[in-house]
């Protein structure tokens, strides 16, 4: 696991109102219908549910932490593809993102301490702590990542 800066729910909360405010400001000038920028490589549509989608995972993944479970379930390369993308306007697929990040702020407002810092296992990452999860789930995967990537569709220049 890579080293982590302190890890807080203010410092959490903070990447998820940065994400909040990033991926906005990408998604309002974004074409869901923009293809893909090359041969099996995702297109919008794909990238924002699976942006979406992982954000609506993590209470899911929590809540095996929470539970005391023995390992989390974590799938990589996924889409989350559901019908309702194929066709959905760019509203809909804003709505669900803003949603995903107020429901993660809830989740990290309501973990307690000795929850945040729970250890499972999990493959590929050795055991794991639940604020470490969080931290690489919304800082290294979906801000450096994807925001880039999602980015390239509308020719956003991305912070540093």
């Amino acid at each position: 696991m890579p080293d982590m800066p302190a890890i807080t729910p203010d410092s959490l909360i903070a990447i998820l109102d940065n994400l909040k405010t990033e991926y906005s400001a990408i998604i309002d000038q974004l074409d869901p219908n923009s293809p893909a920028p090359g041969v099996g490589e995702w297109n919008a549509r794909q990238v924002l549910s699976h942006i979406i989608g992982s954000l609506n995972r993590v209470p899911v993944h929590a809540g095996y932490y929470l539970a005391g479970a023995s390992y989390v379930p974590v799938v990589f390369s996924d889409p989350y593809w559901i019908d309702a993308w194929h066709d959905a306007p760019i509203q809909s697929f804003k709505a669900a993102f803003e949603t995903a990040i107020e429901g993660n702020k809830g989740l990290v407002r309501s973990l307690t301490p000795d929850a945040l810092w729970r250890t499972i296992p999990m493959a590929g990452f050795g055991d794991t702590p639940l604020a470490v999860f969080l931290m690489v789930n919304y800082n290294n995967h979906i801000k450096e990542q994807h925001l880039h990537q999602l980015g390239a569709f509308v020719g956003a220049a991305q912070p540093a």
